[in-house]
């Protein structure tokens, strides 16, 4: 067998009433939606359920499956004391995944109980896999689980680890369900968990809209940067689902959608009708080549030699030949035209950052606050090659993942100490924070960062330090040039 289903469900703990008390009366239309998609499950007599959380251990570079001795799982976070929950496990089903993503370079890798605890998780099920868990349970009994975690891997790479699910799954001779747990925009409102953002209502409809016109793989088409703006929990995991639903045909459905508390919460079934020969990863994948391509055509000169430099450096692992006659700069005898501005602006002195992304997910950036090296265009160059190669949060990049990036450099005003925080804004300033020699520095416009506070509270975090800390802040304004 395979893939029969597939199932997007929210996963706020206030939908169990013993948890959420009056509360939960205020999404009854979710409750119903869940009780009516927990008897289509029934229905469909599955073998196993693979459920996926955004709240489990998050990795940069792994989708971790949950390989504990026993699935066990709790409210007791949430102030609810008396529920439990214990899942079977399909030990062979783990070991065919982990097997399999090896084979296929995949990204799932299985974490015990001491690799729980050495991530600082208690090893035991989240919330966005007991709260679908528990619906599911008062219908359908001893049905076995394979619980995981996505990771912050583009959605394209998320979906093909999918497929690897549904490899698996066809060479099981299960009928397997796959739920992806996941809330929507938490932007729905000013009183919500984030502050209202226009983006948010526009990401609801826009999910609802394509799953409704059965085509949900569209929704990985829009833009990265207002998908940030919507501060959602669940597309991950419906990245994965779809990637174990993809050369399918498929009947999809919204059951439901309400948002009271300024979060979205959607639910949404995937019935498999039969087998496809559109592989709608593929198609995808080539959309955002064509759209990296025309992009590519008209980068700024900075962005160029950037991205020269990171080919160079990925394929022969060495510092091309840069040089700059008139108004032309060559790497490598590859030449690029460059107006006057551009060619005084690269023989200046400024900090720079370079910042490289992957189908939008950030892959690489690196950055100096101040100048290090002669000039502007030695500054690019070294942080190009520092940022595709020794940013510790990333592997290195390698040759196959050239043609999917994008790039783009930002070049840095002198520092200047604020004496009043009220008179910095994210999208204008970037900051320096100082505490005790410790240093955490972030640039500004980036996506999802709407505040000050929000800015200090990271740029903090990243030199090691709280914000109450904070000895002394410095502020930068950036050129940005893709």
């Amino acid at each position: 067998m395979s893939i029969i289903a597939g199932y997007l469900l929210p996963h706020a703990p206030v939908f169990i009433e013993k948890v959420g008390g009056p509360q939960t009366n205020r999404i009854q239309k979710t409750i119903d939606a869940y009780k009516e998609v927990a008897l289509e499950i029934k229905s469909l007599s599955p073998d196993l359920i693979v459920m996926i959380s955004p709240h489990g251990p998050i990795f940069s570079d792994a989708i971790a499956i949950y390989d504990l001795n026993e699935y066990y799982g709790d409210m007791k976070q949430f102030g609810e004391y008396t529920l439990q929950f214990h899942a079977q496990k399909d030990s062979e089903f783990i070991s065919r995944v982990i097997e399999k993503s090896s084979q296929a370079n995949g990204y799932f890798y299985p974490l015990t109980e001491k690799q729980f605890k050495k991530f600082q998780h208690l090893p035991k099920l989240d919330h966005g896999i007991t709260v679908p868990y528990y619906f599911i349970k008062e219908v359908l009994k001893e049905v076995p689980i394979v619980p995981m975690s996505y990771g912050t891997l583009s959605y394209i790479e998320l979906m093909k680890n999918g497929e690897i699910i549904q490899a698996v799954a066809e060479e099981s001779n299960k009928r397997v369900v796959v739920i992806a747990s996941g809330d929507m925009s938490h932007a729905l409102k000013n009183d919500g968990p984030y502050a209202f953002h226009e983006d948010g209502p526009w990401f609801d409809d826009l999910i609802k809209a394509c799953i409704n016109d059965e085509r949900p793989f569209d929704i990985f088409k829009a833009s990265p940067e207002k998908i940030e703006n919507a501060a959602e929990c669940g597309l991950r995991s419906y990245a994965i689902m779809m990637g174990a639903l993809n050369q399918r045909t498929l009947k999809s459905k919204v059951f439901s959608y309400e948002g009271p508390f300024g979060v979205g919460y959607l639910v949404a079934g995937f019935i498999v009708k039969q087998q496809s020969t559109f592989d709608s990863i593929k198609a995808i994948e080539e959309a955002l080549y064509n759209a990296l391509q025309i992009e590519d055509a008209s980068a700024h000169a900075f962005a160029r030699i950037a991205k020269a430099v990171i080919h160079n450096y990925v394929n022969v692992h060495n510092k091309p030949a840069v040089t700059v006659e008139k108004d032309l700069v060559k790497i490598n005898g590859h030449a690029f035209e460059i107006d006057q501005n551009v060619r005084r602006k690269l023989f200046e002195n400024h900090g720079v950052f370079v910042s490289i992304k992957k189908y939008g997910m950030l892959r690489g950036c690196i950055g100096t606050i101040i100048p290090t090296q002669e000039n502007t265009l030695e500054e690019i160059i070294q942080n190009a090659i520092s940022a595709c190669s020794r940013d510790y949060r990333f592997d290195p990049i390698s040759s196959n993942e050239l043609s999917h990036l994008t790039v783009s450099v930002d070049v840095l005003s002198k520092l200047e100490v604020v004496e009043d925080i009220e008179s910095l804004t994210p999208k204008t300033h970037g900051v320096v924070v100082h505490s005790k020699g410790k240093m955490g520095v972030l640039l500004p416009d980036l996506e999802g960062i709407n505040t000050t506070s929000e800015q200090l509270k990271i740029a903090s975090n990243k030199g090691g330090f709280s914000v109450d800390e904070i000895e002394q802040i410095e502020c930068f304004t950036v050129e940005r040039y893709r």
